[in-house]
């Protein structure tokens, strides 16, 4: 099967959290949801997490074909470093199921946005 990805993606896993995010108020609109990435790439990542379903809001369809609505990723630092925390708008691509994974059963794949 031939790849569709214009990009190679690098497996890195690491702890995030996820809440979606109203650029045109900058307003935070639902809480955070701790996630993993899984893969990331020049222009997307891959993320799994445990629910979708946020404050009334679902993460994948709220922000699917909104012009104001995004993910907003938030990287957390690791404990006992200076690193400051560092986030990302992004737009859902894909999301998937996975029956047998009840920690994490959500798969995500994002797009960044500029």
């Amino acid at each position: 099967m031939e790849s569709r990805r214009k990009n190679r993606r690098s497996s890195h896993q690491q702890d995030v959290d996820l809440f979606l995010y109203d650029k045109s108020n900058k307003a935070q609109l639902t809480a955070g949801v701790p996630a993993l990435l899984v893969n990331l790439s020049k222009q997307g990542a891959g993320l799994k997490c445990s629910q979708v379903l946020i404050d009334g809001n679902h993460l994948f369809y709220a922000a699917l074909d909104s012009d104001t609505i995004f993910l907003n990723i938030v990287f957390r630092p690791k404990e006992d470093t200076d690193e400051e925390i560092m986030t990302l708008l992004a737009r859902p691509v894909w999301l998937n199921r996975d029956m047998e994974d009840s920690n994490m059963p959500f798969s995500m794949g994002v797009q960044f946005v500029n």
